[in-house]
């Protein structure tokens, strides 16, 4: 028989194992998106929608975006050993079969919710997935590596509207400027591991264009997407006191962006960078959206 002690330790050891296995959907990141979606569906709905729509929402895009991780850390399980020992597969905490089980449940899991709303969520949350496990399976590691960043960011919205039957034909001005705005979020995500996925063998668009070329298409695409923001007002009805607040601070977190690279240019401003385009990008869409929808 073990002592309580020891029982509490045996306990806490399998927690956090469990803990550290949970790493495998990629948790910041998803909580990220489950946040996005469920500030998207109070915008769309022009207030907070009922409780149990908004749980089906935040549920089919967490399960999406698990699905999108898992899969990720099963296809750069080989990669990892080389650049990044700590991830759950490499440590040995899950096995690759049980994440790629898992990527397969949480896919199936996210179409079952989306089918809760009716069949034009079902294609629109399938492009997002389809384009997130193109990333992790393929494209990751060629020249397109941004597609799916691109496609999927303009898909969310589409799909959060969709769902809550609040499309609207202005949703379409957001071709123009919103994959602009996701190879700006690819770029700055890729910028800090640059080096290490090169000798890794990566050969994304970062790695093939280098990393100044990299940092000054980031900054200029997110550029050319406020602009083209602010110049798609002209054709449209703007409710300009949702817009310009997001436009300014979307700009003004572009501006930091910069400057922390300027003053520092190592990884930790990279990194920084990174936060704040992904932070300036919802800022961005937010007030777009409030504004025309």
């Amino acid at each position: 028989m073990y002592s309580q002690p020891a029982m509490r330790a045996m306990r806490a050891t399998h927690v956090g194992r469990a803990v550290r296995a949970a790493r495998v959907i990629h948790p910041f990141p998803t909580a990220l998106n489950v946040a996005a979606t469920l500030a998207l569906a109070v915008i769309a709905d022009d207030g907070v929608p009922e409780p149990a729509v908004l749980a089906r929402l935040g549920a089919a895009m967490f399960c999406a975006q698990a699905a999108i991780g898992a899969a990720n850390d099963y296809c750069d399980r080989d990669l990892d050993a080389r650049t990044k020992p700590y991830k759950p597969i490499v440590q040995g905490l899950i096995e690759p079969r049980a994440a790629l089980l898992l990527a397969a449940a949480c896919s199936i899991a996210a179409g079952a919710l989306s089918a809760t709303f009716g069949l034009a969520s079902i294609l629109a949350g399938a492009i997002g997935l389809a384009a997130g496990l193109a990333y992790d399976v393929r494209l990751k590691r060629s020249v397109l590596s941004a597609l799916p960043f691109m496609v999927a960011l303009a898909a969310l919205p589409f799909w959060v509207w969709l769902s809550l039957g609040r499309f609207t034909p202005e949703l379409w001005w957001l071709l123009p400027f919103a994959p602009l705005a996701g190879l700006a979020v690819h770029l700055s995500n890729t910028l800090p591991d640059l080096e290490a996925d090169r000798r890794a063998g990566v050969r994304g668009l970062a790695h093939v264009i280098g990393a100044r070329a990299s940092i000054a298409l980031a900054w200029g695409s997110f550029a050319a997407a406020i602009a083209l923001a602010i110049t798609i007002g002209l054709f449209l009805d703007y409710e300009w006191r949702w817009f310009a607040p997001g436009a300014a601070l979307a700009t003004a977190l572009l501006a930091g962006a910069a400057g922390a690279y300027l003053r520092r240019r190592d990884e930790s401003s990279l990194q920084l960078g990174f936060g704040l385009i992904g932070i300036a990008t919802a800022c961005l869409a937010a007030g777009w959206l409030a504004a025309v929808t």
